[in-house]
């Protein structure tokens, strides 16, 4: 058998050689090697002195711990470098996720909360202090908004109607900032709009917010723009008192303005978590599900309301109210009213009930869990809001056949303005005259359709034709300031409603009826123009219908 010395190495192992100084020449190393076939020691030890005991012992040690099969010893891997840490984002507070909002909406249309397409979402705590001449409004609004255009944005612009002029109120501001960071503002439009400076452009898709403490007077007995932002007879109503995120379109910011007689809100689909802070004692009726109530030390109470998917948000207060509900399926439905009008204020349920059954039935399900009907000192017939309407204090006092028309015309407002939305500055006819019109559809259901046309000659078309008689025909497809005060009425209220009249008679009662669901379905929870309504009329009916639209709502005679 050859001995490896002790420099050589096996040809697939290693050979392990005891150290030199034991021996004195080559021949005379006890050589261990470690191979594929096997692990030997030459029995040849010449040396000249004897190996001592203990090295000895440890050769043989290593010997035997060899010859049990020397496995082929581990390959080295170099050490993967430990992955750098990224920082967990911090979760979304719960006003800025969707699914919040599902207690505000009916079961079966619950999911919708999760289709609005970038909304922006408000987190609105109020105050409310009637220790002055005036009450006041103390507000911490923090808003998260989403670049829903196509373009960067260098400003985001707000709504400030207690800004306008006629009004005699105020929003004033104490702070406003943008990634704690106090923001440049750029007032617009007699101060009813601001635009907040952002600190770089923000880009399309992207979120960002924005946070403002400010306060609100509100007027005593404001006959300007209805009376719906007002402290009269105990009862405030809060309409559009807060910062509202004007709509970006073709244009770029609209920030128009309507005169008083006109609605004011052109908005986007939003999603809002409000806490109201009032005197013990006071109802607050709002947009939107009343989720909690608190009561403080300091002999207040707070209300915590959520909305669906609304564009606008709505809160009447008072100590006055009395009310009454009933449930339409399962929507609460709630009147409030003063006690000595207890017995309209029953018989306005009765209507909002039907409003809500008929209007289901012909254009598509009403998909919140509440809907507020509200006596208010206003100076309209009423007026609409989210999942909220008003009735002037007036037709409460003499209730009767004008009463329920208007009750009528204003839950029809749920679906047309409400869950259809348009430019009410621009483009009012869209849903009044829409509105108006639907209203035949209530009286069919509720009673005949003989009272429907009656009803519809008396108070819609009668107007017009008074109008058109007197010279004072126009064209229905304008903006409200395009109208004086009485033209506004007759045109858009009437012309415009019995233009819809007319059509559902030139295409027949059952493909008309398909239209507007086609038309509610198409446009739910966005904004509408009348182009997208002449659209799904064409498609739906098979016609071409731009002679039947020129005549009545571009022309006039």
């Amino acid at each position: 058998m050859a001995v490896i010395s002790a420099p050589q190495r096996a040809h697939k192992g290693l050979v392990y050689v005891l150290p030199p100084k034991t021996w004195d020449t080559p021949q005379a190393m006890p050589c261990l090697l470690r191979s594929d076939e096997a692990c030997i020691i030459s029995p040849m030890l010449t040396a000249k002195r004897h190996l001592p005991k203990h090295l000895l012992l440890s050769v043989l040690v290593a010997v035997l711990i060899l010859s049990t099969g020397c496995p082929a010893l581990p390959t080295l891997v170099p050490p993967k470098p430990a992955p750098t840490p990224t920082a967990t984002p911090a979760p979304r507070p719960d006003w800025q996720e969707a699914n919040t909002y599902r207690v505000a909406m009916l079961t079966t249309a619950a999911d919708d909360v999760t289709r609005i397409e970038s909304p922006t979402f408000y987190y609105i705590r109020a105050r409310v202090d009637f220790s002055g001449e005036t009450p006041r409004v103390y507000v911490t609004q923090d808003t998260h908004f989403t670049n829903r255009a196509d373009v960067p944005l260098d400003a985001i612009y707000f709504r400030l109607f207690p800004n306008k002029p006629s009004y005699g109120s105020a929003l004033t501001f104490s702070e406003v900032t943008v990634g704690g960071h106090e923001a440049e503002l750029d007032y617009q439009a007699d101060k009813t709009a601001v635009g907040v400076a952002l600190p770089r452009p923000l880009p399309p898709g992207q979120p960002i917010d924005v946070h403002m403490e400010y306060t609100v007077t509100v007027p005593l007995e404001n006959v300007h723009g209805y009376g719906t932002f007002n402290y009269q007879d105990g009862i405030l109503l809060l309409s559009n008192f807060y910062a509202m995120v004007a709509v970006y379109d073709s244009t770029g910011w609209n920030l128009s303005l309507a005169p008083d007689y006109g609605d004011p809100v052109y908005a986007e689909t939003s999603f809002f978590t409000m806490e109201l802070t009032v005197p013990q004692g006071m109802v607050v009726v709002t947009s939107g599900s009343t989720t909690a109530k608190r009561d403080n030390e300091d002999g207040t109470t707070t209300w915590t309301c959520l909305s669906g998917p609304m564009r606008d948000f709505m809160a009447v207060v008072s100590n006055r109210f009395e009310s009454s509900s009933c449930a339409v399926g399962y929507i609460r439905l709630n009147s409030y009213y003063l006690p000595e009008h207890k017995q309209a204020g029953e018989e306005i349920l009765n209507y909002a009930r039907d409003g809500l059954r008929a209007y289901q039935q012909s254009f598509g399900p009403y998909p919140f869990a509440e809907f507020d009907v509200v006596e208010a000192p206003i100076y309209a017939g009423g007026m609409e809001y989210p999942g909220l309407i008003m009735v002037a204090e007036q037709h409460y006092a003499r209730s009767g056949e004008y009463f329920e028309f208007v009750a009528a015309h204003e839950v029809a407002h749920q679906w047309w303005y409400s869950l259809v939305g348009n430019d009410q500055v621009n483009v009012p006819w869209l849903d009044e005259s829409l509105a108006n019109f639907s209203t035949v559809y209530y009286y069919e259901h509720t009673y005949n359709r003989g009272r429907a046309d009656m009803v519809f000659q008396n108070y819609v078309e009668r107007r017009y034709q008074q109008a058109k008689d007197e010279g004072h025909d126009g064209v229905v497809n304008q903006p409200v300031d395009a109208f004086s005060p009485e033209d506004y009425g007759a045109i858009v209220y009437g012309k415009g409603a019995v233009f819809f009249y007319k059509l559902r008679g030139e295409l027949g009662d059952a493909i008309f009826l398909d239209v507007l669901r086609t038309y509610f379905q198409d446009r739910k929870y966005k904004l509408a123009s009348p182009d997208d309504f002449l659209r799904v009329a064409e498609q739906v009916s098979g016609q071409e219908l731009d002679d039947w639209y020129t005549k009545w709502i571009l022309s006039a005679n």
